[in-house]
């Protein structure tokens, strides 16, 4: 059996997702009320890969206290290491890599790839590594990745000319350009690339580490498979990627708790009074409170300890944990981070964030795509 040990980077600053990440470091913020590195973690582990390394920078404290209370059942270290780029955190932890192979992987993405199949098709192929690969339905902002028959890449280009594409086709009849491929960020190695890191100042994989193997002629693959792979990096998609898991598109990456009735998750301890005016496509955290007559339409996601009063509708929302909403309020599509107090009779259109541990005043309307930071008093 060959074994592996995972390295889930986790120091990323999330700027895109400001103001959800501006008192949180991204891995920790929640999707359907569980945080994005307990994602990567369950990838991994459910894989068999038992030996796990976290690789934590920005506001790394909060991921170290976070994981200290938490048993995944495997082995978690978390170095002290200032790493500076993604290749810069592997090379930083290599003295505690034992095994051949080892799986890098980020914090901070919501993917349902096979990985136990990724991590055979790795071994079978043999080379120094392999690339996550997978189609997108828009491929103009990405660049051409050249494979040969093989599935061995030849070639990136980023963000091609049609002069470029031209002359790429014609690097060898055996080779394929795909347009609408794009990298998502876990890559299998085998330990040979800790010798390449040691012995070099590469930095970032993407930008240094692939294109130095390509050049120095090592065997790199690529691979394509269908699976869902989201990265939430901006306030929308993030909201978005919260819908896609109640749509189970991710399955069987679904929300917790117990499934109700088809697409309706509650968890332990809630009070609804009546379960008819939970819609499809919502879950619900333990310990919330739903008030009468107050209706949780379709795609919404409520956290823990969450109180609704009565005679109010949440809609394409998502609300974190311990978060009071009063009587009389109307939340549409949007985000409210933990420890929110909302007023009676607010009115929150479309495409709000207001960060945690923030007021609404009652009688409050705020207007479509309002964001504010943790720790706001907020009245109009």
């Amino acid at each position: 059996m060959v074994e592996w040990t995972g390295i889930i980077l986790a120091g990323g600053i999330g700027s895109r997702l400001r103001p959800i990440t501006a008192d949180r470091p991204k891995p920790l913020v929640p999707v359907v009320g569980k945080p994005m590195i307990v994602y990567a973690i369950d990838l991994l582990r459910y894989a068999g890969v038992n030996e796990i390394i976290v690789v934590v920078r920005h506001m790394g404290d909060q991921i170290r206290k976070f994981l200290a209370d938490k048993d995944f059942k495997v082995h978690i270290t978390i170095p002290e290491v200032d790493s500076l780029d993604t290749a810069d955190a592997v090379r930083k932890v290599s003295n505690l890599i034992k095994t051949d192979h080892l799986v890098v992987s980020m914090a901070d993405i919501i993917t349902n790839i096979y990985l136990k199949e990724y991590l055979e098709y790795k071994v079978k192929k043999g080379g120094i590594g392999t690339i996550s690969l997978v189609s997108t339905d828009n491929p103009s902002q990405f660049g051409v990745i050249v494979l040969d028959e093989n599935n061995k890449i030849v070639s990136f280009i980023e963000k091609p000319a049609s002069i470029e594409l031209y002359l790429s086709s014609l690097i060898s009849q055996h080779a394929y350009l795909h347009t609408n491929l794009i990298n998502t960020g876990i890559y299998l190695f085998h330990r040979k690339i800790l010798d390449i890191l040691n012995g070099t100042s590469l930095m970032d994989f993407g930008k240094d580490v692939f294109p130095y193997l390509l050049e120095n002629r090592y065997e790199l693959f690529g691979y394509i498979a269908r699976y869902y792979w989201q990265d939430a990096g901006n306030p929308l998609w993030y909201k978005y990627t919260n819908w896609d898991l109640l749509r189970k598109w991710a399955w069987p990456i679904v929300p917790p708790g117990n499934e109700v009735r088809e697409y309706v998750w509650v968890g332990e301890n809630c009070v609804i009074p009546d379960l008819r005016n939970i819609h499809q496509y919502v879950a619900i955290g333990n310990g919330t409170r739903v008030g009468n007559n107050t209706r949780i339409e379709t795609l919404s996601s409520l956290g823990k300890n969450v109180e609704v009063a009565n005679d109010s509708v949440i809609k394409e929302s998502v609300i974190w944990d311990n978060v009071h909403i009063g009587h009389n309020c109307q939340i549409i599509s949007s985000i409210i981070c933990e420890n929110v107090e909302i007023g009676d009779n607010v009115v929150i259109e479309p495409n709000v964030v207001i960060g945690s541990n923030s007021k609404v005043n009652a009688g409050t309307k705020i207007l479509a795509e309002k964001q504010f930071e943790p720790n706001s008093e907020i009245r109009f």
